[in-house]
């Protein structure tokens, strides 16, 4: 079964722990690899451009400094990899 799943994108007024929560819970769906997604690569890694730029915009605004954004985001990329690979 094919899903459609888009990345979150932040609205201008949405606060920042908002954005985060729909960001994590993408990711979440995303992760559970219940269903098969296909999607063009250019859209995607425009959409994670976009999305990673949100998140950038978003820890400025709450003063958090990006390399805990990044260490984070780094640590669910391992998740995911090891889970890919069987580790």
């Amino acid at each position: 079964m094919a899903a459609d799943l888009h990345a979150p994108v932040r609205g201008i007024s949405e606060p920042p722990a908002t954005f985060d929560g729909r960001l994590a819970d993408h990711v979440g769906r995303v992760a559970k690899g219940e269903d098969l997604v296909l999607r063009h690569a250019a859209t995607v890694y425009a959409e994670g451009v976009v999305a990673g730029l949100s998140l950038a915009v978003a820890a400025l605004q709450r003063r958090e400094r990006l390399i805990d954004y990044l260490k984070r985001w780094e640590a669910r990329l391992r998740t995911c990899l090891e889970r890919d690979h069987g580790l």
